[in-house]
């Protein structure tokens, strides 16, 4: 979550240590340029700072491509400005679906949605 929360903050940079000057651009190329410069400051391994930016906006564009589905049950609400406020539920199934070492070539939207279901039955208890 601590990741999460730090995308406010790393979606406004305009420079970057890895690719130069991407200004106040918000195309996927530039984010995930700044993405990929914040997980390198985060890990001092760069192997391992590349898969975790890899996992990271993994879990994002699946989110982003399904969030009319995930908003229709309630688990992604859409903020404005293409911004979202993503269940942590949802966040726990993408996640485990995407860096499952099995993990299929295509994620299967209602099983992360069950999964999330689930998850959620573990928060209320």
């Amino acid at each position: 979550m601590e990741h999460v929360r730090a995308m406010k903050t790393v979606r406004t940079w305009e420079e970057t240590q890895r690719f130069g000057h991407v200004g106040a651009s918000q195309t996927s190329r530039a984010n995930s340029a700044r993405v990929l410069d914040y997980f390198s400051d985060c890990y001092s391994d760069s192997k391992e700072a590349v898969r975790k930016a890899e996992l990271f906006l993994s879990v994002y564009d699946f989110i982003g491509r399904n969030a009319g589905f995930f908003s229709r049950k309630g688990l992604v609400e859409q903020l404005g400005e293409g911004l979202f406020s993503v269940d942590s539920a949802l966040l726990r199934s993408v996640h485990f679906a995407y860096s499952s070492p099995d993990r299929p070539v295509d994620v299967n939207l209602k099983k992360t949605y069950h999964l999330a279901r689930a998850f959620k039955q573990f928060e209320t208890v």
